[in-house]
């Protein structure tokens, strides 16, 4: 009937929610990027491993800026999910600011920042005297 869909706001995820389905969606579909906020873990950073798949973040909370990269909506699946839930098919530009949050090789920004943190905390505890 003519009508097209306007995005106002396209707020990343919380990823990790989806590391169940991950894994086989990468594998089905060939999935070579994930935009999302938050990373994932475990079968999902194995499958981006082995089909060359990266995690690219965006920031939370900067909905309003992403919708500016989106130019179209070129359709939309599942929408009986409801509107949030449902898979957008967007044409892009100029996309981001994004991070390589993981890499292809499974190297991930999250994981390095608690190993930082864990190794700050014994410094932390002395200098708080606890």
């Amino acid at each position: 009937d003519g009508e097209m869909w306007q995005v106002v706001a396209a707020g990343p995820t919380t990823s990790k929610r989806m590391n169940s389905l991950t894994k086989e969606f990468i594998e089905r579909f060939g999935v070579r990027a994930i935009i999302g906020k938050g990373g994932m873990a475990g079968e999902a950073i194995d499958a981006m491993k082995r089909f060359g798949c990266v995690y690219l973040a965006f920031t939370g909370g900067a909905a309003v800026l992403a919708a500016k990269g989106i130019k179209e909506v070129k359709g939309v699946e599942w929408y009986d999910l409801g509107m949030p839930e449902a898979l957008w098919i967007l044409e892009a530009e100029k996309f981001g600011p994004l991070t390589v949050a993981i890499d292809s090789q499974g190297n991930s920004l999250y994981a390095e920042v608690v190993r930082e943190v864990e190794k700050n905390i014994p410094k932390a505890k002395k200098i708080l005297n606890i």
